[in-house]
């Protein structure tokens, strides 16, 4: 049996936000990680750092492709992530991140029930 084209599409558009939130809050922990000093090497802080970023970039661009739903909040949510990867310990904003990131996930769930005509009351 084969899932009919609407209902794919909602699952796809929120698994892909699911992952893009997923690797947000990963690299996340990664910047705060790398500021508290918690890797053993410059190297090995720098693997991490680029591993996470790779894996936001890529499920940012799943909901970027398609500039509809909350491709804006994601940007803004990626942007936050840059901005807790280049400060030290004192001048993380986690306040911002946390806000950007309940806007996205506002956004996210709202663009999911308009897509859903509303039924998931």
């Amino acid at each position: 049996m084969s899932t009919p084209f609407p209902l794919a599409l909602y699952l796809a558009r929120r698994d892909a936000f699911a992952a893009f939130l997923s690797a947000a809050d990963q690299e996340s922990s990664v910047c705060y990680w790398e500021a508290e000093g918690r890797y053993e090497s410059p190297e090995e802080a720098t693997a991490a750092r680029d591993e996470a970023y790779a894996v936001t970039r890529d499920a940012c661009n799943l909901i970027t492709v398609e500039p509809t739903g909350p491709h804006k909040e994601a940007q803004a949510l990626v942007e936050q992530l840059r901005h807790l990867g280049r400060a030290g310990t004192e001048e993380q904003d986690w306040v911002s991140f946390k806000k950007a990131r309940e806007v996205f996930i506002e956004a996210a769930r709202g663009y999911l029930k308009e897509t859903q005509g509303d039924r998931s009351n």
